[in-house]
């Protein structure tokens, strides 16, 4: 008897490999401190932190980068709450989160606090899970079971606009 597979098995890379093990460290260190978290919780939530980072960049270029913002722009794929956690502990310490945007997206990635209908009817998680494993990076569900939120006020003013 013989078992065979539908498709072949791929396994997902490992998203701390995204960026150097100086940057990551970093980044987790400050984190697991900053949240006074388990170094290995940190380590799980810095490496969602950077597919997501990934899904950005991989998206940017695409014709359907985002939906649609009342403004007319399309965004781009959206946290969920512990994942922006981390996002705001690294913005906080701008030399490894700059070196990380650099090594994954080729630029600095500005964090512009949106809410939208999508964010909250599910539509933009639903876009941005699918985003994350088009990455080929390991998706870790504990940390985008919850809704898109947003960190601040409703859409609040943005720089230049």
């Amino acid at each position: 008897m013989s078992i065979t597979a539908d498709r072949p098995v791929t396994i997902a890379a490992d998203p701390c490999t995204l960026v150097s093990a100086e940057v990551f460290h970093k980044i987790t260190r400050y984190f697991a401190t900053r949240q006074e978290v388990t170094q290995t919780y940190a380590e799980r939530a810095v490496g969602q932190f950077l597919v997501f980072l990934k899904a950005y960049a991989d998206r940017m270029g695409r014709t359907d980068f985002g939906m649609l913002l009342p403004t007319g722009e399309s965004y781009r794929v959206v946290p969920t709450r512990p994942v922006d956690a981390v996002w705001h502990a690294a913005l906080q310490i701008s030399e490894p989160y700059t070196a990380a945007c650099k090594e994954i997206a080729g630029h600095y990635v500005h964090h512009r606090p949106i809410l939208t209908e999508a964010m909250q009817d599910g539509t933009a998680i639903t876009y941005t899970l699918s985003a994350l494993h088009e990455t080929g990076y390991r998706v870790d569900m504990e940390f985008w079971g919850g809704e898109a939120e947003s960190c601040c006020p409703p859409n609040p003013p943005q720089p230049g606009k």
